[in-house]
């Protein structure tokens, strides 16, 4: 509002806008090496809404590799107030809801082994998604959410990757990240049997 002193006097105004930036973010680490039918506990980190404008269609999820079971989803919190849902998906089928109405205050701990979920032998949780609506700018986790899983028995030595994600969309364009992290499986030691000398 600018208030003039008389007819035809000049007023300069400077509009300064601040650019908008979009960027979220998320870090997955886990155990570098494991052994089959040890536990396998995957820790996130850094999950935000960098930008500085609102996303919408927030979410986080982990893909969980053929070589591991879930057992446990520790949620973590979250800096603004609200409530979130988490679902997860079985052998890639469709979405299916663990918890509705979590407070992003609150940290949970949720049973999602197959028994829990009364999944049958031939079927496992492929993928865990936590999914928020509305993210401001700014919304990021406080404390670390966990995913507690164990790797399957009978593992061949190898390697496998885990995968998580996070995204929003802001004007009808997602923004996304990706967090990759690799686990090697090794074998027990195998104890050399020597030979029996003497009687």
């Amino acid at each position: 509002t600018a208030y003039l002193e008389h007819e035809g006097q000049i007023v300069k105004f400077e509009v300064t806008n601040k650019s908008l930036t979009t960027g979220v973010s998320i870090t997955k680490t886990g155990p570098k090496e494991i052994m089959a039918g040890q536990p396998v506990c995957y820790t996130f980190s850094g999950i935000a809404n960098s930008s500085n404008v609102r996303l919408d269609n927030f979410y986080w999820r982990d893909t969980l590799p053929a070589e591991v079971r879930l057992d446990t989803v520790v949620t973590g919190t979250y800096n603004f107030p609200g409530t979130y849902k988490i679902t997860y998906r079985v052998n890639g089928g469709e979405y299916r809801t663990l918890a509705d109405n979590l407070s992003t205050s609150k940290n949970y701990t949720l049973a999602a082994s197959a028994t829990a979920l009364g999944l049958a032998s031939n079927e496992r949780v492929t993928e865990v998604m936590f999914v928020f609506g509305q993210a401001p700018a700014g919304f990021a986790q406080v404390e670390k959410p966990y995913l507690h899983c164990t790797a399957v028995a009978n593992l061949a030595s190898t390697s496998f990757v885990n995968v998580a994600d996070v995204g929003g969309v802001y004007n009808g364009q997602w923004v996304q990240a990706v967090s990759r992290w690799v686990t090697t499986v090794y074998g027990k030691p195998v104890i050399p049997t020597l030979p029996r000398t003497g009687y």
